[in-house]
């Protein structure tokens, strides 16, 4: 009977201090702490503690009395270990709680921001055919009414340019040189479009190969120079483009002579869906790793581009 009353009292003891933590655990901390009532929690937790110190103090005096009869400890010292060791406890669970929740709100947040950003891109990559289209199909209608036979071949290039979209550009990154074939294409198609009206000089370095970059990243400041190139009479209207390798960045110029007339004006009238997007693009996917400077003289409007590669 003393062994099983003895059994009892320690497994009371037991029991409390369970009861407390797990009080404090999966109660007062998300309920106060986590939800800021700092006042709330200070005070439930005072009161518990208290109580958990009391009882479990009072608890185990029997059974360490009848344990060690005349050398067991008193009430005083037990009540003042109990209280170290129930606090020492109780702040080593609370930072235990506290830093696993703030991993799981954090692995939550970064879930969180990847699905939002993976959404982002998804609708912005969508925006992309459509602003294609309407540029392609505006250039091909404009070449069948001055050129029917040089339309069909652009129609073939067009085609292709599509597939590329459609079939190739599902990937977070390409190899370059797919990159640059889509860009020979439209510059192609652009240069019959224009014709005699605009020079286009159009130059990649030999070392713009064997890496990969996001699919769709150049060719809205490509098209955007095509859109906004000058129309002069008397002098020439040019395009530059270039794109050079330099380990580890990767650069693209593009370049065009715009009329005097718009001088004063903002950067944003040349802008449109397609370079908006692309900068929202790169700094989604390029942040930190890229540099773009756009600069409006009135008689030139210049882009460069540089991405480095990882």
């Amino acid at each position: 009977m003393p062994f099983l009353w003895g059994l009892m009292v320690t497994a009371t003891y037991f029991v409390a201090e369970a009861s407390t933590f797990y009080s404090c655990l999966y109660w007062l901390i998300p309920r106060f702490l986590m939800t800021r009532r700092y006042i709330a929690f200070a005070g439930s937790l005072l009161v518990v503690f208290i109580a958990a110190t009391s009882l479990t103090t009072f608890c185990l005096m029997p059974a360490l009395q009848y344990i060690f009869n005349e050398q067991a400890p008193g009430t005083r010292s037990m009540l003042l270990y109990n209280t170290l060791a129930n606090f020492y406890t109780l702040c080593l669970l609370i930072a235990v709680k506290s830093i696993k929740n703030k991993i799981q709100t954090d692995r939550k947040t970064q879930l969180n921001e990847k699905m939002r950003t993976e959404n982002e891109l998804r609708f912005l990559r969508s925006q992309l055919n459509p602003h294609f289209l309407f540029n392609a199909i505006n250039s091909i209608y404009i070449l069948i009414r001055k050129d029917p036979q040089a339309a069909s071949g652009t129609l073939a290039r067009f085609a292709d340019m599509l597939r590329y979209q459609l079939y190739e550009c599902k990937t977070e990154e390409i190899p370059v040189e797919k990159e640059v074939a889509y860009l020979n294409n439209y510059i192609e198609m652009e240069k019959l479009r224009k014709g005699n009206m605009v020079t286009t000089y159009y130059q990649v370095d030999e070392q713009v190969n064997r890496f990969s970059i996001v699919p769709l990243i150049l060719i809205p400041f490509v098209e955007n120079a095509f859109k906004h190139v000058s129309t002069f009479t008397d002098k020439d209207n040019q395009i530059d483009i270039t794109l050079t390798f330099s380990p580890p960045l990767f650069k693209l110029h593009v370049a065009n002579t715009v009329d005097d007339t718009i001088t004063g004006m903002e950067d944003k009238t040349y802008s449109g869906i397609g370079l908006e997007n692309v900068k929202r693009r790169l700094e989604l996917l390029y942040h930190g790793r890229h540099q773009l400077r756009i600069t409006n003289t009135g008689s030139k409007y210049e882009v460069l581009l540089s991405i480095q590669i990882a």
